[in-house]
């Protein structure tokens, strides 16, 4: 449409509709004006909110109720404003509800535990909490803790903590979790100090980290009588990605580097071989791996051989973990929905043992392997996972030879050589027995049982050589059997109830917890037992009153405690009603785009795109210098006198 004017009058000269089109397109481009969200949609987002679901997956859900995508009239980023709107209605009463939450779940479960560190002006330096379930997982299962930080998991870029165990199935447990100001052994000592306060003080035999000195220290004040050792994987990795073109020039150096370091039977081995391999492939030189070998004992296997690590030599369990909370929440979150879902995850880890211990009991496998009497017996005790590590064990004996050095009690056994798969060196084990009847014993120099706790091939190979018909029963450990063939019954706090206020507690809980249940079935009843409580309760306080004090007004618990440092460095408790908000830090954590490894050929493809883009960009400068030179010429010259 063409218009003009004429006169102070607007006059339309030429009106074209063959190319016009609806004033609404139906396109997913929405006018401004157009878009709006009901009451109804707000609070279903704030819903989805609070369960920590993603922007994308709120997008599907909205679209469906609407009935189509294109029915929706806001997209991805008007969601994620309002989004944003909602956390900014908790800024400064995060850690408020964060106490009211932990509160709570103390009135529902008495035996969970939380704690907060405040600094001069209240506000929060560090908090750590755990669940009531962690506290009976760490009686059964906490002899291996793995203990290590990540970021990107609050809006406060706290370094988020947890301390991660290992299941009678070998799966993953959850028994702590923190959120840390910074990573300096101090801070590192407070929570490995209230982690041990909140299980009662029971330490850990053995605990795998990664090689932060900060943490190293803070072990060695807190845990001594603990085994500390560092992430084998890490450091491995490390080394491979500072030495490519080492590997990647020596033939062989990787296959003998993996055998030394993973297969080395006793320390003199290890060392023998990695000084042998040092001088023969000239890395005398070589600063990372002057550096492992200066720390050998932190790391290599063969050093950790006797300690109890089932089933692990690197801190994956804790990677695993802090993934999968990962999956659900980010640096934009509050703590607050943080620890909603790391409920969800400590009921999922829950239901699944409990799931495995089902299965472990209903159902076996099909089939034996081999059909030996101790095969049937490990079905039988063992649960469904640990029976498949076995398996894999006994799977080995048939690639095995044996040679009898003293009868009955030294026994040599190695692999044979007509395999296709050979090992880079054939290594001979040496296993001592006693094959007595009903006075059993086996030993091997590989230590596998000290570690993981179940028999290896090469003892394996004399039962079956020598028919052995059963596994003695101090080789099948309480802890990998099944829940109904465990011979402890009683956790291990009903034992030791002088140990822990927080033990007995959790004892006395259950036991009136039943009560609670009977009485609850008529009125009779409850008023009988609420009459008797309060009967009871009268003489408690009696009991338990100080000798120079009548006064029974409430006094706040440890756990509603925190502690405060001032100026003077004196610590004093406050109520945590008083807290405020950990300041946003600004911490190392991961890069923004993680980088994989890359091979020696994409390294080298890489330098050579660096040249060529280097000799082009020197030739383009050259080009236009040459440019500007002849430019300078041509205009001097108009100056020169013929």
């Amino acid at each position: 449409m063409v218009v003009k004017e004429d006169n102070n009058i607007w006059r339309i000269i030429r009106l074209d509709l063959d190319h016009n089109h609806e004033l609404y397109p139906g396109s997913n481009q929405q006018f401004s004006g157009h878009k709006y969200m009901t009451e109804m949609e707000k609070s279903l987002i704030r819903t989805l909110n609070d369960n920590n679901i993603p922007t994308r997956k709120m997008i599907s859900i909205l679209s469906y109720l609407r009935g189509r995508a294109t029915a929706l009239p806001v997209k991805k980023k008007d969601v994620s404003n309002y989004r944003t709107k909602i956390n900014r209605e908790i800024k400064g009463t995060d850690m408020t509800k964060l106490l009211e939450n932990f509160r709570k779940k103390k009135n529902e479960d008495p035996t969970f535990f939380f704690k907060f560190e405040l600094d001069g002006e209240n506000k929060v330096k560090n908090i750590f909490w755990r669940d009531g379930s962690s506290l009976k997982y760490y009686a059964d299962f906490g002899d291996c803790v793995s203990f290590d930080t990540t970021y990107m998991t609050n809006k406060y870029r706290l370094p988020f903590a947890p301390f991660v165990g290992i299941t009678g199935h070998a799966q993953t447990s959850l028994f702590g979790c923190a959120f840390l100001k910074d990573e300096t052994t101090a801070t590192f000592k407070w929570v490995l100090e209230t982690f041990l306060e909140s299980m009662g003080g029971k330490h850990p035999q053995t605990i795998i980290t990664d090689q932060d000195q900060a943490m190293k220290a803070a072990i060695e004040e807190v845990m001594q009588k603990t085994r500390h050792r560092n992430c084998l994987f890490h450091i491995k990795t490390k080394c491979y990605s500072k030495n490519i073109k080492v590997f990647a020039s020596k033939d062989g150096l990787y296959e003998e580097f993996e055998d030394i370091v993973n297969n080395s039977v006793t320390e003199e081995e290890f060392e023998f071989l990695w000084t042998q391999m040092i001088k023969e492939r000239g890395l005398e030189k070589n600063k990372y791996l002057t550096k492992m070998w200066e720390t050998r004992k932190r790391f290599i296997p063969v050093y950790y051989k006797n300690d109890f690590f089932p089933f692990i030599q690197s801190t994956s369990r804790s990677e695993a973990t802090n993934a999968r909370f990962k999956e659900n929440v980010g640096p934009t979150y509050s703590i607050n929905s943080f620890v909603a879902e790391y409920d969800r995850i400590v009921d999922s880890i829950e239901r699944a043992e409990n799931l495995e211990d089902h299965y472990s009991i209903q159902k076996r496998p099909k089939e034996l392997l081999y059909g030996y009497t101790f095969e049937r017996q490990a079905q039988e005790l063992y649960n469904r996972n640990i029976y498949k590590k076995f398996q894999i064990q006994l799977q080995a004996t048939s690639t095995l030879t044996y040679k009898e050095i003293e009868e009955g009690k030294i026994f040599e056994v190695w692999q044979r050589s007509n395999q296709v798969y050979k090992a880079q060196r054939i290594r001979r084990y040496i296993v001592l027995t006693n094959l007595t009847q009903g006075n059993e014993d086996f030993s091997c120099i590989c230590a596998k049982f000290s570690k993981d706790g179940i028999l290896c091939s090469h003892i394996l190979k004399i039962m079956i050589e020598k028919e052995i018909s059963a596994i003695p029963d101090k080789y099948i450990i309480d802890r990998w059997r099944k829940k109904d063939m465990r011979l402890i019954k009683q956790r291990v706090e009903e034992t030791s109830l002088a140990t822990s206020s927080l033990l007995r507690f959790n004892v006395l809980s259950r036991i009136s917890a039943a009560m609670n249940s009977k009485a609850a079935k008529t009125e009779e009843a409850t008023m009988y037992l609420e009459a008797e409580m309060k009967r009871i309760d009268l003489h408690l306080n009696k009991l338990l009153a100080p000798p120079s004090s009548v006064d029974t007004n409430y006094q706040a618990t440890e756990d509603e405690q925190v502690q405060i440092q001032g100026q003077a460095d004196k610590e004093s408790n406050v109520t945590l009603d008083e807290i405020e908000d950990p300041e946003r830090i600004q911490k190392k954590g991961r890069p923004e785009k993680p980088k994989r490894m890359k091979t020696y050929i994409e390294e080298v493809r890489e330098k050579l795109k660096k040249k060529e883009s280097k000799k082009k960009k020197k030739t383009t400068t050259n080009e236009s210098t040459g440019r500007k030179l002849l430019k300078l010429h041509v205009q001097l010259s108009k100056y020169k006198i013929s």
